[in-house]
C-alpha cells in the first residue's frame, strides 16, 4: 500500500501540481486545507490526515483516486487563498505558508518555514508576544475571535491585518497544530480612521456651534443635544438624550404651548408646511422666560423619506428687549420731532406776521411816504430792512429744513425752459453781486432739453450757491454759472474765485447748521449754515446728485445734476428718502 507522499511524488511527476512543485514533502503529508468557506468572517475548514483513511482493523483503506484528488485539490486552494495562511504545529514553528506571503509583505517561503512565531520578521517587538499567545489560545481553545494588528513589510511599509487562527486535529481528534489565516485590512482600516475622524469633527461642529442644535427622530425623541441647547435651556444633555418630554418642561403656559414645538417638528417631518424663524417662549430648568427663534429641516436617507428632523434654536431675547426698547426710542423721537414741527409751524407763523408788519412800515419810511427822513435815518432804515429780509430767509430756512426732515416739503413739477430760468435768476443776484463788484456770467450749452421740475425749488438750490458764491469771493472777482448736457442728465456748475473750502471739512458742508469758520463767518457773513443742506435735499429729491470740488484760495465749484427723465410721484418718493442721512 502506498502512503500520501507517494501519492504526491507521483503526482508531481506528472506535472499536476503545477507550480507547487516547490512545496515539502513533510508539509504535504502532515496537513493539506481541503475546503474554506467564508460565512460572516468565520472560517470552516475541513482537514484531511493520512491517518483519515484506515479501515476496521487499524490497517490504511482509501481510493487512490480520491486520495490524489483531495490532496491536489487542497494544495490548490491553499495556494490561490487571497489570503494569508501559516501553518504552524503545537509548540508555533511554522510548517508552511502560501504564496501570498510574498504578495502581501514580500517575503519568500523559505524566509518564514522553520521559524517560531517568535522569529517572523514582519511581526515587530511589540506584536511577537500578543500573537503568540492569541494564536495559541485560540487554537487550543478553539475560538475564531479574529485579531487585528500591524505587519511591517520587507520594504518597511506598514500594513494592517485581521488573523483568525483555526485548530488542526489528528485522528485522535488531538490538536496537532493550526492554521493561521491573515486578511489584508489596511485599506479597510485607513477608512474607517478617516470615518471616525470626519464624525469626531462632525461631533465637534455640532456641539461647539453658537446656536441650539437638536434632532429629533419620528417619534419625536431627542436624539442630538449640543452644548448650547444645555446653555440655553439649562438642561445637561443626559436629561434630554432618548425623550421627548423636554418640550413639557420647556413650555411655560402648559395651557397654551404644551408640546407646541415637537407638534411643529413632527408636522415638518412629515412633510407637511412648518414655519421657517417660528418664535415660542421657553421655561428654562431655572423658571427664567427666553424668547427662542426656530428654523426646521427634515433628515432624509437615501430613498428621499424623512427618518427625523433637525431644529436649529437661536437665544433672541435680549434682540428682542432691544427691538422693544428701540421701537420704544423711535416712537418717542417722532412724537417730539411732531412737537418740534408743530413749534417750528407756530413760532414762524407768529415771527413772520409782525416782520411783515415791520418790513411793510419801514420801506414807507424809506420811500419817504410817511414823510421826509434825514440821511442819518435813511441809513438806520437801511440796517433795518436787510436784518428783516435775513431774519425772514433764516425762519424760511428753518421752515425748510423742517419739511425736509419730515419729508412734507411741497413739491410743484412742471415744464421749464432752463436757459430762461438761469438767467433770470443770474440777473436777480447781479444786484447783489455789485456790492462787491463781481459779475456774473452764464454759459449755457445751445439746445438745452426742457426738465420737468419745480423751478422754484431748483432756483433756490441756484440763489444759495450764487449767494455763497457772492459772500466769500473778493471784490472785483467773476462768478461763473455753466449748465450742460452730460449723458442722462443736465449739469449746472457754479464756480467761483473766492477763498476755497479745506479738504478735510468738504464731507460736512452739506450738514444742517454746519460753517466751514462758524463764528467768523456768522459774525461777518450772517446765515445760519442751513442753505447748503436745503439745497442738497431739494437735489436729491428731484433725483439728482449734488457736490463740491474746491482748493484753499483757489476758490470752489458746485455741481448739481438733475435727470432728463422726470422723478415720478416725486413728493412720494421725497417721503421715503432719508435726505440728511450720512
Amino acid at each position: 500500500m502506498r502512503d500520501v507522499p507517494e501519492i504526491v511524488e507521483e503526482l508531481r511527476k506528472q506535472e499536476r501540481l503545477g507550480n507547487f512543485n516547490s512545496r515539502s514533502r513533510d508539509t504535504c503529508q502532515n496537513t493539506y486545507e481541503s475546503e474554506k468557506i467564508l460565512s460572516d468572517n468565520a472560517y470552516k475548514t475541513t482537514l484531511y490526515n493520512s491517518e483519515n483513511f484506515k479501515n476496521s482493523e487499524g490497517n490504511e483503506s482509501y481510493d487512490i483516486g480520491e486520495l490524489t484528488n483531495a490532496i491536489e485539490n487542497s494544495i490548490m486552494l491553499f495556494e490561490i487563498s487571497p489570503e494569508t495562511i501559516i501553518v504552524i504545529d503545537d509548540k508555533g514553528s511554522v510548517l508552511d505558508v502560501n504564496a501570498r506571503i510574498y504578495d502581501w509583505l514580500g517575503y519568500k517561503r523559505g524566509e518564514i518555514i522553520g521559524k517560531n512565531l517568535f522569529g517572523l520578521p514582519f511581526f515587530t517587538d511589540k506584536y511577537k508576544n500578543n500573537v503568540f499567545d492569541f494564536s495559541m489560545d485560540v487554537i487550543f481553545s478553539e475560538k475564531t475571535l479574529p485579531y487585528e494588528l500591524d505587519f511591517t513589510t520587507k520594504s518597511g511599509e506598514k500594513r494592517t491585518g485581521s488573523i483568525h487562527a483555526v485548530p488542526i486535529k489528528n485522528s485522535k481528534n488531538k490538536i496537532s497544530g493550526g492554521l493561521i489565516m491573515i486578511s489584508d485590512v489596511t485599506k479597510s482600516k485607513t477608512a474607517r480612521e478617516e470615518i471616525s475622524k470626519l464624525s469626531q469633527f462632525q461631533d465637534s461642529v455640532i456641539d461647539n456651534a453658537n446656536v441650539w442644535l437638536s434632532a429629533m427622530n419620528l417619534m419625536g425623541s431627542i436624539v442630538i443635544w449640543n452644548k448650547a441647547a444645555e446653555a440655553i435651556t439649562g438642561y445637561p444633555r443626559g436629561e434630554v438624550l432618548g425623550r421627548d418630554s423636554i418640550w413639557d418642561w420647556l413650555s411655560p403656559d402648559e395651557a397654551q404651548c404644551k408640546r407646541n414645538i415637537t407638534t411643529k417638528g413632527v408636522t415638518h417631518i412629515e412633510g407637511e408646511v412648518f414655519s421657517q424663524n417660528f418664535e415660542t417662549l421657553i421655561k428654562r430648568k431655572d423658571g427664567n422666560i427666553r424668547t427662542v427663534s426656530w428654523d426646521s429641516r427634515n433628515i432624509l436617507d437615501n430613498t428621499k423619506n424623512p427618518i427625523g428632523s433637525v431644529t436649529l434654536g437661536l437665544d433672541i431675547t435680549d434682540q428682542k428687549r432691544s427691538e422693544g426698547e428701540i421701537k420704544r426710542q423711535n416712537a418717542e423721537l417722532k412724537r417730539l420731532n411732531r412737537i418740534k414741527s408743530d413749534f417750528l409751524n407756530v413760532t414762524s407763523h407768529e415771527l413772520r406776521t409782525p416782520m411783515v408788519a415791520i418790513k411793510g412800515y419801514a420801506q414807507l419810511l424809506a420811500d419817504l411816504s410817511l414823510g421826509e427822513v434825514t440821511d442819518k435815518q435813511k441809513k438806520a432804515l437801511d440796517v433795518v430792512l436787510r436784518n428783516i429780509t435775513r431774519l425772514n430767509k433764516l425762519v424760511q430756512d428753518i421752515l425748510d429744513v423742517s419739511r425736509l426732515e419730515s419729508g412734507t416739503m411741497k413739491f410743484l413739477p412742471e415744464d421749464a425752459d432752463i436757459g430762461k430760468m438761469i438767467k433770470e435768476t443770474a440777473e436777480t443776484m447781479q444786484s447783489s453781486a455789485n456790492e462787491k463788484q463781481i459779475k456774473i456770467n452764464t454759459i449755457l450749452e445751445d439746445s438745452l432739453p426742457g426738465l420737468v421740475i419745480d423751478s422754484e425749488r431748483i432756483k433756490q438750490v441756484i440763489v444759495n450757491l450764487v449767494n455763497n458764491a457772492i459772500k466769500f469771493s473778493p471784490c472785483e472777482s467773476d462768478i461763473n454759472i455753466q449748465i450742460k448736457k452730460e449723458g442722462e442728465y443736465v449739469l449746472f456748475e457754479i464756480q467761483d474765485f473766492g477763498r476755497g473750502i479745506p479738504k478735510n471739512k468738504i464731507e460736512k458742508i452739506f450738514d444742517t447748521f454746519y460753517q466751514v469758520d462758524s463764528a467768523k463767518d456768522r459774525k461777518l457773513m450772517g446765515g445760519a449754515g442751513l442753505g447748503l443742506a436745503i439745497s442738497r435735499g431739494i437735489v436729491v429729491a428731484h433725483g439728482g446728485n449734488i457736490y463740491v470740488e474746491s482748493r484753499v484760495n483757489k476758490g470752489s465749484t458746485f455741481r448739481f445734476t438733475l435727470p432728463l427723465k422726470p422723478v415720478e410721484d416725486i413728493e412720494d418718493r421725497f417721503k421715503k428718502l432719508n435726505i440728511f442721512s450720512p
